[in-house]
């Protein structure tokens, strides 16, 4: 993917590889550099209208499959389905909640036959056998419940059943990991083994990313080397859910590029010059994990920390940092592209910085010696010689 001039031809040229039809590599002529930079753009957009035919031929040969009697009324089916339907467009996480039910019970299951009984056992095994916690286990019945909703509409079923009662919801955390072992954590991820030794170094960066902007896990994966601005300093996390890129406030936000995330962004050029990170969640939360499990380990931890500290508390920990800096409250939630300021408070939690500055603050008071006031002398009023 380049443009370059052809000293023996004369002529500007811009190539492109990657189509799914032969000829895979294709190339433009022309007399300009601009016309060839033109030329580079129709051919991404040829390459991407290729791509996206295919995947629907591949698609909808896919629903053709299966629609059989056979499965007919499986989860399975109907899982699918919906995937093929409702959730085309989005992001597929619902999709991939709904597939983890499939998996974890039986897919030929008649839809049907689930009911409210059926849940609660679905329930208890993910408690006593996966180990999940309930708001998990709530994402995955949300997702189920997309699909059975779609099932009755379409009238495979008569009714949708009721859902179980007695899981918890998420409480908020007061967890939040302190600086040394965030440091310690970015230097267990560069002695990991990588499937490609560039992603040692780039998941170290996409760690202090994290560490210094706030920014949500997965809307940081998804940025684009066209979203970073060197020239105006300026980030953009854009909210374009055809593109694969998508917000959770749906707005597209802005936020400056210090000098830290500066050179942080020069680095992550050299190393990746089409994507910033190019690597999915799992890979970064496979490696995450089990570099914090030796963080733990050799800083001799609680165990609750495994637990307490997953990749979104690096936004907690930047948004706590900024209310200990004095930032106001709606300052905070412009930050972090929240949608409420009580959102925003939520994220502020108790950090041994603040504690240790105030106590700094009240033994400095305390130990200032008293002053004592000075007494103005009052002016004495002259005695009269005159006798009433």
């Amino acid at each position: 993917m380049t443009v370059f001039y052809d000293h023996n031809k004369q002529k500007w040229v811009a190539q492109l590889g990657g189509f799914t039809e032969r000829p895979k590599k294709r190339t433009r002529f022309a007399d300009t550099e601009h016309d060839a930079q033109i030329a580079e753009q129709e051919l991404k957009e040829e390459r991407e209208w290729l791509k996206s035919a295919r995947l629907a031929d591949r698609k909808s040969a896919d629903l053709a499959g299966y629609c059989t009697d056979a499965d007919e009324f499986s989860l399975i089916h109907w899982i699918r389905y919906t995937t093929e339907t409702k959730w085309r467009s989005g992001e597929g996480s619902m999709a991939a909640d709904a597939l983890r039910v499939a998996t974890r019970t039986d897919p030929k299951t008649d839809i049907r036959k689930i009911d409210l009984d059926w849940c609660e056992a679905f329930v208890r095994m993910c408690r006593d056998k996966y180990r999940l916690s309930d708001p998990t286990i709530q994402k995955y019945l949300n997702a189920l419940f997309v699909v059975i909703k779609q099932a009755n509409r379409r009238g495979a079923i008569d009714r949708v059943p009721l859902r179980p009662e007695g899981l918890e919801a998420s409480v908020p955390s007061d967890f939040i990991p302190e600086d040394h072992w965030v440091d310690a954590l970015i230097e267990e991820l560069g002695r990991q083994t990588y499937a490609r030794p560039r992603n040692r170094r780039s998941i170290q960066l996409f760690c202090m990313f994290l560490r210094m902007t706030g920014v949500r896990t997965r809307e940081a994966l998804r940025l684009q080397w066209s979203d970073v601005s060197m020239t105006r300093l300026t980030l953009k996390l854009r909210h374009k859910p055809r593109d694969g890129q998508k917000i959770k406030n749906k707005q597209t936000h802005e936020l400056p590029i210090m000098p830290e995330l500066e050179s942080l962004f020069i680095e992550l050029k050299k190393l990746n010059p089409e994507r910033p990170f190019p690597f999915n969640y799992h890979l970064w939360a496979y490696h995450f994990a089990a570099a914090r499990e030796l963080v733990v380990c050799k800083l001799r931890l609680p165990e609750s920390v495994l637990e307490d500290w997953v990749g979104h508390r690096f936004r907690a920990m930047c948004i706590t940092e900024l209310a200990d800096a004095g930032w106001e409250a709606f300052d905070i939630m412009s930050w972090a592209n929240h949608s409420d300021v009580r959102m925003s408070q939520r994220y502020v939690t108790k950090s041994t910085k603040r504690l240790s500055r105030l106590r700094n603050l009240r033994q400095s008071q305390s130990l200032q010696p008293l002053q004592q006031v000075a007494v103005q002398p009052q002016p004495v009023q002259p005695r009269s010689n005159f006798s009433h």
